[in-house]
């Protein structure tokens, strides 16, 4: 999906009131009051779950104000595991076509016609 259909798709969720694209990767007082947020929530699968022990903490203000929370992921799904998922598949893909192409090739080879006698 493009950024536009995952968007929608996110919104379309009972639980998401908006969908702020292009946020900056750090959460700021203003962000918060500009928006009306009242909870900023990260699950626990992530690519990068260091931000806690990072310097410049991208959750540091809404910890602040008590308004973060920490969700349990009941997958394991990442970046990383999509494009592993899509790139394997993609293999098989291309060994299934390959099959098909030879099989096709040599139905051609051993074609005979039936004469219209």
């Amino acid at each position: 999906m493009n950024l536009h259909e995952r968007s929608l798709s996110v919104l379309a969720c009972q639980y998401v009131d908006e969908v702020i694209i292009g946020a900056p990767w750090e959460v700021s007082k203003d962000m918060i009051t500009t928006f009306n947020i009242s909870s900023v929530v990260h699950g626990t699968v992530a690519e990068n779950n260091d931000f806690l022990k990072e310097k410049d903490n991208p959750y540091a203000v809404p910890i602040s104000m008590d308004i973060f929370q920490i969700l349990d992921s009941p997958l394991d799904i990442t970046t990383t595991t999509i494009i592993k998922r899509i790139v394997s598949n993609h293999e098989a893909y291309q060994k299934r076509n390959q099959k098909k192409a030879e099989s096709e090739r040599m139905y051609y080879e051993d074609k005979t016609y039936v004469s219209g006698d």
